[in-house]
């Protein structure tokens, strides 16, 4: 299956380097938290869950999709609400 999203084929790179110890987790998390692009990386999550569903079987997009979560919460996300000085009515 052709991948759309260029990350999602980062992800799998990099959780193949993660398993053959060339880089740690904390690296290769960084690597793909580094563009802040959070749209791209849940497409990415999207993309590996439909390949994780095709084959359920498919480590290699399990160990990917691991760390696209991972950087999906690195990036964080943006809240409309600011609760800090609300105040009750």
């Amino acid at each position: 299956m052709p991948s759309v999203v260029p990350i999602t084929e980062q992800a799998v790179e990099l959780s193949a380097a993660l398993s053959a110890g060339a880089k740690s987790a904390d690296e290769a998390v960084a690597e793909l938290a580094s563009s802040g692009d959070r749209s791209a990386l849940e497409h990415a999550r999207e993309e590996l869950v439909a390949r994780i569903y095709a084959r359920s079987d498919d480590y290699e997009a399990t160990a990917a999709l691991n760390l696209v979560n991972k950087a999906l919460a690195a990036v964080g996300w943006y809240d409309p609400y600011f609760w800090k000085h609300r105040r009750k009515p």
